[in-house]
Parts: structure tokens; C-alpha cells; sequence
């Protein structure tokens, strides 16, 4: 009988992103075939909190553990060759290592063997409006070709992501694979049907927009505030469910105050409600009308699948990388011409980005013609299963372990 693999799987943190969340179904997935050790930069892993997912009881190392490397560049120097000398060591116990993340790709990477690694790209350089120029600079033209060169598989989250790659790294294009979603379809369906708590119930006699994310200027959610504020005047009962924390939540108060809507984080009667962090989010479209997405760029939304398992109606950006897609199923390439939005498909409208010319003014009609059609019964959980069936971890899982197993083949034996 073969000796099932030993995967190490690398990852800079865990914690509530939807990274973090897609690496650690993926890292369970994986367990039940072959031996996953996980393996963090600088975060102890018992203080993390990753909403919707069981937590795991795999072996978990820290890279930098009891080093002492001191402040400024030279710190910084010392400590990431003490990282890469000790996943150079942790790396010849496994048959291939797996990570996540660019600073965690690039450690991969260097510490080698090219045949024995494989890097996955969560999200977009190109379009990261976070990034410095001098930064986005470094990273395309130099670090991430470095990476790729270095790796012996390169996984997108998505395929505009691998589309991106692939223009940028024309070379690379024979080891670049997208491989879409980490989800568990099934568990999606159910939490979408998990209660809500008796404070937020009240939304469901209004005119509820949901969406939930990061609040972070990468969502657009300032655009969308905009939008409602218009919506909100011509439609008294229309409410905006914002489920969610991050750095962009006190100008986003601030923003909506400067709008003339009332916020408060439960019940119904402010305009906006801003409750934080909650686990499982897509329940609260249990109460929504509408789930928008006003995202300035993604990998590939979660958010947005997961909507998809709650059955609401969805408004989504053709933000790079993943709306596209996803609303369409996969018949809508990224190749050719951009379409007219916004954009009937079947799993929803596709919008403007929040950035475009007139973008508050089409996001305003869209989600007023929203609310304002006849509420329709939920998609029964056959058709929702349907939906998210192609992002399923039982079926991409078995992508990641396929290829895995053919790279150890190719590696040959240590």
C-alpha cells in the first residue's frame, strides 16, 4: 500500500479573511487523503477566530517561533532567512508544499525545490488600489515573476486571476491553472437557513439591501452609501444591512452621517445598521431583499457564492476578478470586449465598477428596481445547491490533490 503524502501547506496568518477561511477547508479537505501539516509566518493560531469554519485539529508550526531578529531592515532581513532556512528543513519532510498568499508564495518559492512547490494567487496586484505605485512596481515586475519562475505550479483563485497572471507572465502560461472555490456547498445551503437574531427580524418587514465584507475601501462600500442615500429618499422603507468590521468602519459612519442616514447597529429603525462581525453572514439575506457586491477588485468573492446559496436576488461589480463568472456561470470570458452593464445573467445583474462614470446613478436604479419588483419565493436547495456546485470543495479538492500527486510522481522519490 502507498504511503499516503505529506503536504505542507503555508499560509502568512489566520485569521477571519476569506483566504484564510478557503485555505483552511481546503487543508481539511486535503487531511483526508494524505498528511497536511499548516504552517504560519507570525501568528499564534489560538487566538484566531475564523467565522463559519469548524476550526482544525491538524498540526499547526509557526515560522518564526522563538527568533529573535530585531528591528529595521536588517531585522527584517535576519528573521526572513531564519523563516527560509527553517521551511528549507520543514519542506524536505514533505512531498510537496502548498501555500497561500504573495510574502508566503515568495518564501515557498525561494526556499525550493521548484519540483515540490506549489504557490496560489487569492487576489489582484494590478488593480489593488492599496498598493503603492512603487510597490505594485516591485511586486509585478519582480517579485512575483521570481515567484512564479521558482514554482513548479501556480493556482489562481480564478480564472480572471490566471488570466491576469498570464498576460503579465506570458512564460509561466504552462504553469498557471485556475481552480475555483473552496466552498462546502451543502453547509452554505444550511447556514443560509440558520436564524436571525430577534434584534435584526424586523428588517424583513422593510426594504433590506444586504452585503457583508471587510469594510475596507477595496469593497466600495462608500459608493454604495452614496447610492442608498438616493435609494432611501425616493423609498422610505428601504434599509441597508452592512455585516462586516475593518479600518474603513469609522469614515463609513461618518460618511453616511454626511448623507443624512441614520446608523445604529441593530433593529430597524436607522437607515443603515452596521452590527460587525457575525459568523455565518449569509443568514442575514434571510431578511434582505437585495445582496449587492460593490467591490472596487476581489480574487474570487466568497460573499458572492455564498449569496448564491441563499437564493436573494444579486447585484454585483465586473470588478477583477470573479463577478463575471460567477453570475454567469463560467459563459461569460474575460477576453474580448467588455459588455454593456449593467447586465442581466442568470445568477444575477452584473454592475458598474463603484469607480465608473455614473456608477452612483446606475447602482441607485438597479437597487430601486430591486426593491421595487414583487418579492419572489427563495430558489428552492436543489437549485441553490446547483448553483454553488461548481465552487465545491468536493469537487476542487480532488483538482488540488490530483495535483499534488502529480508533481510528487514527477519529483520522483526524496
Amino acid at each position: 500500500m502507498t504511503a499516503p503524502m505529506r503536504i505542507l501547506m503555508l499560509i502568512p496568518q489566520l485569521g477571519f479573511g476569506g483566504a484564510e477561511s478557503a485555505f483552511l477547508r481546503l487543508a481539511r479537505n486535503l487531511a483526508l487523503e494524505s498528511h497536511v501539516t499548516l504552517a504560519v509566518m507570525d501568528q499564534p493560531y489560538s487566538e484566531t477566530f475564523v467565522p463559519g469554519a469548524a476550526w482544525t485539529d491538524l498540526p499547526i508550526l509557526r515560522l518564526d517561533d522563538g527568533l529573535l531578529a530585531g528591528g529595521g531592515v536588517t531585522g527584517k532581513a535576519r528573521r526572513w532567512w531564519s523563516m527560509l532556512s527553517r521551511l528549507r528543513s520543514l519542506k524536505r519532510q514533505h512531498d510537496v508544499t502548498i501555500s497561500f498568499m504573495s510574502g508566503m508564495n515568495l518564501l515557498n518559492a525561494l526556499a525550493g525545490p521548484r519540483a515540490r512547490t506549489i504557490v496560489s494567487e487569492r487576489g489582484s496586484k494590478r488593480h489593488d488600489i492599496g498598493m503603492t505605485r512603487r510597490q505594485r512596481l516591485i511586486w509585478t515586475r519582480l517579485l512575483d515573476p521570481l515567484t512564479y519562475w521558482r514554482s513548479g505550479s501556480v493556482v489562481a483563485a480564478s480564472e480572471g486571476l490566471a488570466h491576469e497572471i498570464i498576460t503579465a507572465n506570458p512564460w509561466a502560461a504552462s504553469r498557471v491553472l485556475a481552480i475555483e472555490g473552496t466552498v462546502e456547498a451543502a453547509a452554505l445551503v444550511e447556514a443560509a437557513e440558520l436564524p436571525v437574531e430577534r434584534e435584526l427580524q424586523a428588517l424583513m418587514d422593510c426594504e433590506t439591501v444586504v452585503t457583508f465584507g471587510r469594510l475596507h475601501v477595496q469593497k466600495g462600500y462608500d459608493v454604495l452609501l452614496s447610492a442608498f442615500s438616493r435609494v432611501r429618499a425616493q423609498r422610505p422603507s428601504a434599509r441597508l444591512l452592512v455585516i462586516g468590521a475593518g479600518p474603513e468602519e469609522a469614515r463609513l459612519r461618518i460618511l453616511a452621517g454626511n448623507l443624512g442616514l441614520r446608523v445604529d447597529t441593530a433593529g430597524a429603525e436607522a437607515d443603515v445598521i452596521l452590527p460587525g462581525l457575525q459568523p455565518n453572514p449569509l443568514r442575514y439575506l434571510q431578511v434582505g431583499r437585495v445582496f449587492v457586491l460593490p467591490s472596487r477588485f476581489e480574487g474570487l468573492p466568497n460573499a458572492l457564492i455564498e449569496a448564491l446559496a441563499s437564493g436573494v436576488d444579486i447585484l454585483a461589480s465586473d470588478c477583477p476578478w470573479g463577478p463575471r463568472s460567477i453570475l454567469s456561470a463560467g459563459g461569460l470570458p474575460y477576453e474580448g470586449l467588455a459588455p454593456d452593464l449593467p447586465l442581466a445573467l442568470p445568477h444575477g445583474v452584473l454592475m458598474p465598477l463603484p469607480d465608473a462614470p455614473n456608477a452612483v446613478q446606475v447602482w441607485t436604479e438597479e437597487i430601486a428596481r430591486a426593491l421595487g419588483t414583487p418579492a419572489r419565493p427563495r430558489l428552492c436547495r436543489a437549485d441553490r445547491l446547483a448553483a454553488v456546485a461548481r465552487y465545491d470543495i468536493a469537487r476542487t479538492g480532488p483538482r488540488w490533490l490530483d495535483l499534488a500527486r502529480s508533481m510528487t510522481q514527477e519529483a520522483g522519490p526524496r
